[in-house]
């Protein structure tokens, strides 16, 4: 069993893209953010990572105050 050993690279970027990317890319890179925790790093598999955090993030902007 493969563990997904990667790091959020994406809070590193956030700072970096915030002037160049609208809201909504914005908002997904936070939400992206949320789900790179170490727990979920060991949990899931890479392939199952990435489509739990897509979900993840699908979850929450559905959710969201319109």
């Amino acid at each position: 069993m493969q563990i997904a050993t990667r790091t959020p690279t994406k809070l590193g970027m956030i700072g970096k893209m915030s002037r160049s990317e609208n809201g909504l890319q914005r908002l997904v890179i936070y939400y992206e953010s949320l789900f790179d925790i170490e727990e979920n790093f060991n949990y899931y598999r890479w392939n199952d990572y990435e489509n739990a955090r897509r979900k993840f993030v699908k979850y929450l902007m559905k959710s969201r105050a319109a």
